[in-house]
């Protein structure tokens, strides 16, 4: 993966973490985020992760989620008539990779726990608990 790729893995990993954290049966809750979260994927928010610093900065991350998806580790959940990217769901290979590359700094546990809460990554959960959260090659 190149740095650009690794910048955007690492930002989805650290959503899914977060997102770890959130008491979902607390009243109130509820957001537009969590629910894209809950539904469709982790929210696809470029201009967020690169503090708004160019257009592009955001523009590399929208090439590195389309090289990603090329290459089978990401797929884009895009709006209905457009390729405009609304939310990613990172395969497992991806997340396993990202979180052997940061070390102590990600949980693999926080992750396959966000993941099994949502529609779209219960299946991911599992294939990376199967797995034993084993670190897969992705530098193709």
């Amino acid at each position: 993966m190149n740095s650009n790729q690794t910048h955007l893995a690492k930002w989805l990993v650290a959503e899914l973490e977060v997102f770890a954290e959130i008491d979902l049966d607390r009243p109130g809750t509820r957001d537009s985020w969590l629910t894209g979260m809950l539904r469709h994927g982790i929210p696809f928010t470029p201009s967020y992760w690169t503090g708004n610093d160019s257009p592009g900065a955001k523009m590399r991350l929208v090439r590195a989620a389309t090289q990603l998806e090329q290459k089978g580790l990401l797929t884009r959940v895009t709006e209905p008539n457009r390729d405009r990217t609304t939310h990613v769901i990172p395969s497992p290979e991806l997340i396993s990779a990202t979180i052997d590359q940061l070390g102590d700094e990600a949980s693999m546990d926080a992750v396959i726990a966000a993941l099994s809460q949502t529609d779209w990554g219960a299946g991911i959960a599992r294939r990376l608990a199967d797995a034993g959260a084993d670190a897969a090659s992705v530098a193709r």
